[in-house]
């Protein structure tokens, strides 16, 4: 199903489809039926045909398994936690060939499907790492571990594909001349990204899948953090971000780096912006109780007067914008 955001004369700026947007660990079952049990992973096209996949949950692998063999993939990861990470073993690019390779024992630069890196490159595809507090070392040993055992098979050519270079807050990630990344720390345990991303005409899109905003914290560092975001993503048309828990759940998860859904429908009026998109759901909460939840949220929009739209993320979600 197709969800149409309002634009503007400058016509579509990029397609999103989510193919995972459950939180922690997997959740397949009845009861997750219609918003999908897959952890985060967005795929975003540009209006040039661009390529960005945003996370690589367990939702990367469906996803991989629609691309062709000559795409070039620019994954951006939010941060190393396993629900955000799990799915690289898996992504078909990455795996294409594999059996050759073995053979071969090495991997030629001109033969890469996937390099983790923040530089423009002279051949294939880049993936983009944003946790911008890990040095090369880290990430490699991140790397290393999820495809080596006893976690994956003892296939060595498949961890020689992979090139490695952070991603920080500094200067925006260039993907094209006209299409740049931003990364804004977020406030979880072991660091994590907000993604924001920019055309020529501005900011098109943000994520922000593993956030808390943490509204009943007096703390004047906390509130400063999250008056500088609302500025960095202000007017943004569409907002994804982390509504794991409800209000009544929130206390009992403090410092623990989500937001409730309530939270997030505040921060994306503050923000002004366009479209929320609830992410990154209870891997416990069921279809029908993610309903309740979108309504309690438009029913506070409605009494704050505010033009913001609201919907909850699922499996198979297209928007254009």
């Amino acid at each position: 199903m197709a969800y149409i955001t309002p634009r503007s004369s400058r016509g579509m700026r990029f397609r999103v489809r989510c193919w995972g947007a459950r939180g922690t660990m997997p959740s397949p079952g009845p009861h997750t039926v219609r918003y999908g049990g897959h952890t985060s992973c967005l795929e975003v096209r540009a209006a040039d045909d661009t390529l960005l996949v945003l996370d690589a949950g367990t939702g990367l692998r469906s996803l991989g398994q629609k691309l062709g063999p000559d795409e070039i993939t620019h994954l951006f990861l939010s941060h190393q936690h396993s629900d955000h990470v799990i799915g690289l073993p898996h992504f078909a690019p990455l795996m294409r060939d594999v059996g050759v390779l073995a053979t071969a024992g090495a991997v030629a630069s001109e033969a890469r499907d996937l390099d983790v890196s923040a530089a423009p490159l002279p051949f294939g595809p880049r993936v983009f790492l944003t946790s911008g507090t890990a040095s090369r070392g880290e990430v490699h040993a991140l790397l290393d571990t999820l495809l080596s055992p006893p976690l994956f098979p003892p296939i060595g050519a498949v961890i020689e594909r992979v090139g490695v270079q952070a991603f920080n807050d500094g200067a925006p990630a260039e993907v094209t001349s006209q299409l740049f990344v931003h990364r804004f720390p977020a406030r979880h345990p072991g660091d994590a990204a907000i993604l924001r991303i920019d055309d020529t005409h501005g900011a098109a899109i943000a994520y922000a899948p593993d956030n808390e905003l943490d509204y009943a914290s007096t703390d004047a560092d906390v509130i400063a953090w999250r008056r500088g975001l609302t500025l960095a993503l202000h007017g943004v048309p569409v907002l994804i971000h982390d509504a794991m828990y409800t209000e009544a759940e929130l206390p009992r998860h403090h410092g623990w780096g989500h937001s409730s859904a309530i939270e997030a429908t505040r921060f994306a009026m503050e923000c002004v912006a366009g479209l929320l998109v609830l992410f990154h759901h209870h891997p416990d909460r069921s279809d029908e109780a993610m309903d309740a939840l979108v309504q309690e949220c438009r029913q506070l929009v409605a009494l704050s007067g505010s033009s913001l739209r609201v919907i909850a993320a699922w499996e198979g979600l297209s928007l254009t914008v």
